[in-house]
């Protein structure tokens, strides 16, 4: 596809604070709902901030929606990535934010509140020790919601981690970060962490391959072994748009068995680099306990698998923790 977007960026050329990126891959019907979220913010003036769509390999009209909204919309910009995976795009867009400091990440079904820009700046600004950050992750959902939703909405990345501000702990178990979207990644930080390549290149959506996700934790995993801090927000807030078909039971069964994939690759970026090392020599008992775990599991659960859908996705989740070291090894 053809497009007259131009990649070179704003036309002014005045120091930039602030860089939301927006990641994306066919995202022509998604996208204006973010943007419109974005044009809409409150209390920016003070701010010089910029919106970076990645398109990630697109083949629908998303350069021809940006270019629409570029016309009266200067702090928009445009950037393609041809390889495909969401690792790739995020990457790109940490290379091509002309922030010199934060980049906040939005998918391009994710709504930021109306103040969200104010307050991930704010914070950033007053927390330079601070490497990336997160806020609450509210859904947004086209039909009623399962009666079971609460127990599979970590799957679509749906999360309230309270309204008061607080460092997610190195000595927590098991240790979490927060999501990609709605996240602030401080660019130092991202350069002095995030390896050059990532074990996990995050969903191809083009090719139907979801096998890399996760990795926006492999990357926060990085960072939070090092001398820099990660936090929540709870200022932050963020609405994930989830049509109806995310809710069917075979896409959150893809979903959990994907996330169980990841595993061995959180597990090594959760390690100490001192310690990497150790991880060829753990390999075995990793796949002797989590074999027996699916094991115990099928054996407690699995007249249960066809009935109730969360247990169904956590049995897929254990299956793929097994299989996780095979997925990074092979």
């Amino acid at each position: 596809m053809t497009s007259s977007i131009s990649q070179v960026g704003l036309e002014n050329h005045t120091p930039t604070d602030f860089t939301v990126a927006i990641c994306t891959y066919n995202g022509e019907t998604r996208l204006p709902e973010v943007l419109d979220a974005l044009r809409q913010q409150e209390g920016t003036e003070e701010i010089a901030w910029e919106v970076l769509v990645v398109d990630n390999n697109s083949d629908d009209r998303t350069p021809d929606v940006v270019q629409q909204y570029r016309q009266n919309w200067p702090r928009l910009r445009y950037v393609r990535e041809p390889k495909q995976g969401t690792a790739y795009a995020r990457r790109r867009a940490i290379e091509d934010a002309k922030s010199p400091d934060l980049v906040g990440f939005l998918d391009d079904d994710n709504l930021p509140a109306s103040n969200w820009v104010r307050e991930a700046y704010r914070f950033g600004c007053q927390n330079p020790q601070v490497g990336a950050y997160g806020g609450n992750i509210h859904a947004q959902l086209d039909v009623e919601p399962p009666v079971y939703f609460d127990r599979i909405k970590i799957l679509l990345a749906v999360y309230d981690r309270g309204k008061k501000p607080f460092c997610y702990a190195l000595d927590r178990k098991p240790r979490i970060v927060p999501a990609a979207p709605g996240s602030v990644i401080r660019k130092q930080a991202w350069q002095d962490c995030v390896p050059k390549r990532l074990l996990l290149q995050g969903r191809d959506e083009k090719h139907k391959t979801f096998v890399g996700a996760c990795e926006d934790l492999e990357t926060l995993f990085y960072i939070q072994n090092s001398n820099w801090e990660i936090w929540h927000n709870p200022k932050m807030e963020v609405f994930h748009h989830i049509p109806a078909h995310r809710l069917q039971r075979d896409y959150l069964l893809k979903v959990a068995r994907t996330s169980g994939l990841s595993n061995h690759a959180l597990r090594i970026a959760r390690m100490f680099p001192k310690r990497r090392f150790l991880m060829n020599l753990l390999v075995p008992f990793y796949l002797i306990a989590d074999g027996l775990k699916v094991w115990q599991y099928w054996l407690r659960y699995r007249d249960r698998f066809s009935i109730d859908l969360p247990t169904a996705c956590e049995f897929q989740s254990r299956i793929g923790r097994f299989l996780s070291p095979f997925l990074i090894l092979s």
